[in-house]
């Protein structure tokens, strides 16, 4: 497995504890991220704002003055501590 966000599979398996860590729905709402390259919504959610705090997700408000709206974007290190996650090298 080659990784471009993380050093080794050392720091692959951290991240993927920090996100199972983070519970299901957090880990649901990356994945939806990731199999779409992003989403937009009308509220960041906890799980969102947990995400972005620890660097798997980026939060961007591109809402207007009338109308509240955020796109989440994986980071590429969301992406390799999920994949570790789903392939169960989380250690």
């Amino acid at each position: 497995m080659i990784f471009l966000a993380h050093d080794s599979l050392e720091q692959a398996q951290e991240s993927a504890k920090a996100l199972a860590a983070l519970g299901q729905h957090a880990r649901k709402l990356l994945a939806e991220c990731v199999e779409s390259t992003g989403v937009k919504r009308k509220q960041v959610s906890a799980a969102a704002l947990a995400l972005e705090s620890q660097g798997f997700l980026f939060v961007r408000d591109i809402g207007t003055l009338w109308q509240a709206q955020f796109e989440l974007m994986p980071s590429l290190q969301g992406e390799e501590a999920l994949q570790v996650l789903d392939e169960g090298h989380e250690g």
